[in-house]
């Protein structure tokens, strides 16, 4: 018996390794994605944003090419927010983590993009696609991400206007300040390089430099404190 004792352990020991895991992955949180696709979608064809718990987030996604000739894919890290990180999960939260079939089925609405609302976590996971939602919530959410998504286009946009039209910067520069005041754009911060290289080039128009302090203003307390010793 003592001569089979190792065996057995042994045995059992390759027993157990093969055995699959079923926990969850170290460090796994949970994470909300949106996820858009649609071919004839402008400024994105397809595009994913996914934000974990802890508000580290990224971007994915392939543009239309129409403005900038441009269809190369665009990834971006950044962090959210903490409002609106909260946001995003309570209303995952309420709407029962995408549980359930949000869509409206209705026959006359017009096609605007498939768009998929995915909630995991090591101990839930839901999923729902739609064109568009009787409910107001999975549409609140749907704007948010497609408004973060504006966002980042802008970034291209003005990259691409400081580098090659600096004189109709302050027109677009009045979009994007439009955008901002209608939720047209959020989580600014992502574009936060290009706006600082823009507000500090002596080289631009006083009345771009002045839009791009006015917006870093929203979300950096030194940038509006300078924009508010500036106009007493």
């Amino acid at each position: 018996m003592k001569l089979l004792l190792p065996c057995v352990v042994l045995l059992a020991l390759s027993v157990t390794a093969q055995q699959p895991s079923t926990a969850p992955a170290a460090g796994a949180q949970a994470a909300v994605q949106f996820s858009f696709d649609w071919p004839q979608g402008i400024p994105w064809q397809s595009y994913s944003i996914r934000v974990q718990l802890d508000g580290k987030s990224h971007f994915d996604g392939t543009p239309h090419g129409d403005e900038l000739n441009d269809t190369d894919p665009v990834e971006q890290d950044f962090t959210m927010s903490e409002p609106n990180r909260l946001k995003v999960f309570a209303l995952a939260q309420k709407l029962n983590y995408f549980r359930g079939d949000f869509d409206s089925h209705l026959k006359h609405i017009a096609q605007t993009g498939k768009k998929t609302l995915q909630y995991e976590s090591p101990q839930v996971n839901g999923s729902t696609t739609f064109n568009w939602s009787k409910d107001t919530e999975i549409e609140e959410l749907a704007h948010f991400f497609q408004s973060v998504a504006m966002t980042i286009q802008y970034g291209r946009l003005l990259a691409f206007q400081y580098r090659f039209d600096k004189l109709g910067m302050d027109q677009r520069m009045k979009e994007l300040e439009d955008l901002q005041s209608s939720h047209g754009v959020e989580e600014l911060a992502i574009i936060a390089p290009v706006l600082h290289k823009i507000a500090d080039d002596p080289n631009l128009m006083n009345i771009s430099r002045e839009s791009a302090k006015r917006l870093l203003g929203t979300f950096e307390p030194a940038a509006a404190a300078s924009q508010d010793a500036s106009h007493p």
